[in-house]
């Protein structure tokens, strides 16, 4: 699965659990995130917001790690 975030209303926080990596976004700035591939049936990651934050964690079940870009298309770190 693969989702965008976006800053639209001023600067957005993006966090990654379990490790805890941080993400600033200026407003109008995106991140394209990537969760690892989970079974059928399965949740494969979750996606938390609150004013300013975003938290992106992987499912239990996940294989891998997840992975996002920034807007300029290069992989940023997750883990």
């Amino acid at each position: 699965m693969r989702v965008r975030i976006s800053a639209f209303v001023g600067p957005l926080t993006v966090q990654f659990e379990p490790s805890g990596m941080e993400y600033e976004l200026a407003e109008g700035d995106h991140l394209d995130v990537a969760f690892p591939p989970v079974p059928e049936g399965q949740v494969g990651g979750h996606i938390d917001h609150s004013p300013g934050m975003v938290t992106v964690s992987e499912s239990i079940s996940s294989k891998g790690w997840t992975r996002a870009w920034n807007a300029a298309g290069e992989e940023i770190t997750t883990y």
